[in-house]
């Protein structure tokens, strides 16, 4: 197997906590906004204890709009992951559902990239869509749980392909993947704050919309760990495969 194969595998693989990690702080009482909050604002603390040790390091004036946008995109991406656990939807579903991102990413990086979707890439979209509803049953449709949390977690399997897709269109290759751990984070912390009222506005239920500091300070230590395991490592596995795969088509490795 290639190293970036490996890697990739890796990468998906302590992604893949995300999920669990945010049932086992539902399960605890946190809500959904505070466990996005929470985990994006961990990332960026050990993230920027590097950074102020190696100054070199900090995100460049001409990279602040891509990273406007790729904050965004991970703000979106963490808030519809979460929410399909909170909402009641097991967390194998909402984990298989997030990864129907290779049939998305098909799709954006056709029309953001330009890549060519040949037969194979219609072959590999069919088998995803295919497993999708077939975890779905669509054929028994009151075993999936709640339709807003399945919802939910396919949005989330589309603004992990949106993420994926505008890093590589925005040659995020040519920062050190410190500046773009930073740069993510950060900017998905700031994206949280600033849509909080309006979320909060909207959404009264307070299991999605609570958003309270002195919770983290009961389970500070646990969210450093789960940012570690679920933000940092893969991101890192990730950024090795990149610069590996260079040349590679993005659902090559991707999916």
């Amino acid at each position: 197997m290639r190293k970036e194969y490996l890697y990739i595998t890796i990468a998906a693989i302590f992604w893949g906590t995300i999920t669990v990690g945010g049932k086992f702080f539902a399960d605890l009482g946190l809500s959904l906004y505070e466990i996005s909050v929470y985990r994006a604002l961990s990332v960026s603390l050990i993230t920027l204890c590097i950074i102020l040790y190696k100054r070199k390091y900090f995100i460049k004036k001409s990279m602040v709009p891509f990273f406007l946008i790729y904050g965004l995109l991970g703000a979106l991406l963490d808030l519809t992951s979460f929410a399909g656990i909170v909402l009641g939807v097991s967390v194998a579903i909402v984990s298989l559902l997030i990864y129907s991102q290779p049939i998305w990413t098909t799709i954006f990086s056709r029309f953001m990239l330009g890549e060519k979707i040949t037969k194979s890439k219609i072959i590999a979209i069919i088998v995803a869509l295919a497993g999708v509803l077939f975890l779905l049953r669509i054929w028994d449709v009151g075993t999936i749980g709640s339709l807003a949390g399945v919802i939910c977690a396919v949005l989330g399997g589309i603004f992990l392909s949106l993420w994926v897709v505008w890093a590589k269109k925005s040659g995020i290759d040519n920062q050190h993947y410190i500046t773009a751990m930073i740069g993510w984070s950060f900017f998905q912390f700031l994206w949280l704050l600033i849509l909080w009222p309006l979320v909060s506005f909207f959404i009264h239920d307070q299991t999605i919309s609570r958003l309270s500091f002195n919770v983290l300070g009961q389970y500070w230590y646990l969210f450093l760990l789960f940012a570690s395991i679920s933000g940092i490592l893969p991101y890192l596995f990730l950024q090795a495969a990149s610069r590996k795969c260079r040349r590679l088509s993005l659902v090559s490795y991707y999916s």
